[in-house]
């Protein structure tokens, strides 16, 4: 039973925030590409722990004190490798795919795959720490690891539709040195064994919050595109010419769709209003969020505990009765569909008012 549990303690929270990201998405990715990208996110725990190993070996004449053990142990045997795989997850795999085919795509993809590598480390480290490490790694590292993808996902996405390659260059350097250094410093402060520990927390806040602020810029640009900012029309040489703010995807930057047809002005209506801001969660809908995450993680938690109760023999090696089997499975769906459900509706709002 208790391998199930912590099994669960350590899968739940990832699943749940990956599932709260793809659920944001207006035009969802492909479900097997996304679990491919999850599934190699994991799979890359295997050459980091190597590749770690030798670049912190390398390191071993800087740890001087404290905190030079820490920046040794924090960048190279942690960040600098992690995050370096997950870029070659994105760059060589998500990157060259059809469904990759708007900025925003690089923050699901990139949340994806960090999920992926924290949802295996998670289970080597609850299989060695139990449910405490469970219930605090939940609060910290996962997030952690989900925030620093998010922040490399959206410069990525943004560099694979740059049109300059210079300024293509500086954002994918943007993508792999922010979350190197995001992550190394929050890794640092952690080794350094001491009350310094607590700023990590001010470090996650910061991912959070500039995680965010780049999720709401690409999906303002979003709904620009879908067609919802301003449109241009002009007539040239009896052929009407419309530029898109998406750019019309196939042609980039400056390419236009032509149609010839006879029109008049009094047939166009030129849009001058501004992008549309993304909606902004009220309190409340936050409130429901948090709520619902997280009795949905207790409940998954409680299902593991049936599970084992209904399947795995008990101490006496009698098979429960089957009024107690009912009783059980009845307890643990009750709350189960309230949480699903408050999740939901936390995902659908309230929003604020537009210009509040």
């Amino acid at each position: 039973m208790s391998v199930l549990v912590l099994g669960g303690s350590a899968l739940v929270p990832s699943l749940l925030l990956l599932w709260y990201i793809y659920a944001r998405d207006r035009n969802p990715e492909p479900r097997g590409l996304l679990l491919k990208t999850f599934l190699l996110g994991a799979a890359i725990c295997a050459p980091v722990v190597p590749v770690a190993m030798g670049l912190e070996s390398l390191g071993k004449g800087w740890e001087v004190g404290v905190w030079g053990t820490a920046l040794v142990q924090a960048f190279l045997g942690a960040a600098i490798p992690e995050e370096g795989f997950k870029y070659l997850v994105l760059r060589r795999f998500v990157w060259s795919k059809p469904a990759f085919d708007e900025p925003l795509d690089g923050v699901v993809y990139g949340a994806t795959a960090s999920l992926g590598f924290a949802t295996l480390e998670n289970i080597l480290y609850v299989g060695d720490g139990g449910l405490e490490v469970a219930v605090l790694r939940a609060l910290t590292a996962v997030p952690q690891h989900a925030f620093t993808g998010i922040i490399m996902g959206a410069f990525l996405g943004r560099a694979r539709f740059a049109q300059d390659a210079t300024r293509r260059f500086g954002l994918l350097a943007t993508a792999l040195g922010a979350a190197i250094l995001l992550h190394g410093a929050y890794d640092a402060v952690l080794m350094t064994h001491s009350g310094y520990a607590l700023l990590a927390l001010p470090v996650l806040l910061l991912e959070v919050r500039w995680g965010r602020g780049l999720y709401k810029q690409l999906q303002a640009e979003q709904l620009q595109a879908a067609g919802l900012g301003t449109v241009g029309v002009a007539e040239v040489a009896g052929e009407v010419r419309v530029s898109e703010p998406a750019q019309l995807a196939m042609g980039g930057p400056g390419s236009s769709s032509v149609a010839s047809w006879e029109w008049s002005a009094g047939d166009v209506r030129l849009s001058s209003a501004p992008p549309p801001t993304p909606p902004q969660r009220t309190f409340g809908s936050w409130l429901k969020l948090v709520l619902g995450s997280v009795g949905l993680t207790a409940c998954g938690l409680f299902w593991l505990v049936i599970a084992a109760a209904l399947w795995l023999p008990s101490e006496g090696g009698e098979p429960l009765e089957a009024t107690v089997q009912v009783m059980l499975v009845l307890m643990g769906a009750l709350p189960t569909a309230l949480c699903l459900l408050l999740f939901r509706s936390g995902l659908r709002g309230p929003f604020a008012p537009a210009g509040a």
